[in-house]
Parts: C-alpha cells; sequence; structure tokens
C-alpha cells in the first residue's frame, strides 16, 4: 500500500466527515476503465451486488460506483456523500427536526447502521454510525487518486449552512458571495449557490495535471486547461458518461 494513505483513516474520524461516496454511473464496465485510466484506481466487486458495484481500493476517503438500481428501488445518478455520526438515531432526529427527512437506521453488511437522509433542498445523502478513529484523515488527499475537494452546488448556502450546523454540527467560513466553505471536515467541502438543482462534484489529486488532463481526453472524456489557483493547478473535466468532476495538482 502507498506509505501516502498506509496510516490514513478512509472513512473520516469524526463526527461529521465524510464516511463514504457513492458515485452513480450509466454504465459501471465504462467507468471503470475510464477512472482506472486516468486516476490510476484500481477495484474490488462491491460487497453488496458485484454486477452493480465496484470499491475502488485504497483511496481516500472510500470511494464506490454503482450503475442501476439501489436495493429500495431507486436509480442512483450522480454522487451521494455519506457522513460519520456518533449516533445515528440521534442524527436522524436532527435531521428531521431541521427540516429534512431520515429512514429509521438499519444495520447494513459491514457491521454498521445507517440511514438514508435528504435536506430540505433535495440533497440526498447517508448517515453512518462511527465512533471517533484515532488515525487522521487527509483534508485534501495524500495520494493521486484520492479526493481532493467536495463542491456541494445548486444550494441555498445560508439554509444549507444552517442545517447541516444543526445536522451535523459544521462550522463554516464564509467567503465569496453565493459560497462558503465547511471547516473541520474531511475532505474539504464547499458549498455553493452555482446551478440548478443540488449536486455533488467531486475534485481528485494528481500529481501532474496536464499528463491526466491528456489522459481523460485520450479515455473520451473532456478536460479544461489547467488554471492557475491559490491552492494549485484545476482543470474541470466530464468523464465519458458525462459526469462532472475536477482535477487538482495541489500545492503542498
Amino acid at each position: 500500500m502507498d506509505e501516502a494513505r498506509e496510516p490514513r483513516s478512509r472513512n473520516g474520524f469524526r463526527h461529521g466527515d465524510v464516511s463514504y461516496v457513492t458515485i452513480g454511473v450509466p454504465h459501471l464496465a465504462r467507468a471503470r476503465a475510464f477512472y482506472g485510466s486516468v486516476l490510476g484506481w484500481t477495484f474490488t466487486p462491491g460487497a453488496s451486488d458485484a454486477e452493480k458495484g465496484s470499491s475502488v481500493d485504497e483511496i481516500v476517503p472510500m470511494v464506490g460506483l454503482w450503475a442501476g438500481e439501489l436495493p429500495r428501488g431507486a436509480t442512483l445518478t450522480g454522487t451521494v456523500l455519506g457522513f460519520r455520526v456518533d449516533d445515528v438515531d440521534e442524527a436522524v432526529r436532527a435531521v428531521r427536526a431541521a427540516g429534512g427527512s431520515a429512514t429509521e437506521p438499519a444495520e447494513t453488511h459491514w457491521g454498521g447502521r445507517e440511514s438514508e437522509a435528504v435536506d430540505g433542498q433535495g440533497l440526498e445523502f447517508y448517515l453512518h454510525e462511527m465512533r471517533d478513529d484515532p488515525r487522521p484523515a487527509p483534508r485534501n488527499g495524500a495520494a493521486e487518486g484520492d479526493v481532493s475537494y467536495i463542491s456541494i452546488m445548486g444550494v441555498d448556502v445560508p439554509r444549507a449552512r444552517r442545517f447541516f450546523s444543526e445536522t451535523l454540527g459544521w462550522g463554516f467560513d464564509v467567503g465569496q458571495p453565493g459560497g462558503t466553505r465547511v471547516t473541520d471536515v474531511v475532505p474539504e467541502i464547499g458549498l455553493s449557490e452555482r446551478g440548478e438543482s443540488p449536486r455533488v462534484v467531486l475534485g481528485f489529486r494528481v500529481d501532474d495535471i496536464s499528463a491526466a488532463v491528456d489522459r481523460v481526453r485520450t479515455a473520451g472524456g473532456a478536460a479544461d486547461d489547467p488554471a492557475h489557483r491559490p491552492y494549485g493547478l484545476e482543470s474541470r473535466c466530464d468523464d465519458d458518461q458525462g459526469l462532472e468532476f475536477y482535477l487538482h495538482q495541489v500545492n503542498d
């Protein structure tokens, strides 16, 4: 295992951190081929349904690809985040009190308890009951292929701040108008009003962004030329099935 990943938790390490990321794709085999060639991902069959899902090996946080219907019958498209909570029953009550909805907690195949939730603006997410982990998790990834940043877009930012403050205990560093950054959460998360409906867009860490942009284009995706940002270099991309993401070459 890569030394940059070995001592790190792959499921966050405290209440409110990201515990798992599920990426819904139309075609599983195409997604595996695309992200394998672009980010070097390797895969293990999903524990719940190997024909529909694959877990990405080693990257932080844990990520899974999913194609087809979920067990409850809905079709997953786009990205859905899971968040670790100390007490899922209390978290469910907090979500409902804040104007969202949440299913009754249920046991999972990995031995914990989870609830499927929706905030008051239509953003779907999961609650995963996990105790604090003594191992840290990187804020912007530690190795190529890790998640470097998570953008929650298309939301009323003041309303989202109130909701997640009350449900996950998030704090915020208010930035430019129409956006805010979540403090003390891993990976780093930003809220933005850009877009017509709530969605999650992932950024991925790469060592050489120019080479990664070439790999995106060769694999059938689209990528903007890299642009300078305060934290490093960034390219906005679409995979070969139309899912938006970003590449980040981060200044350490």
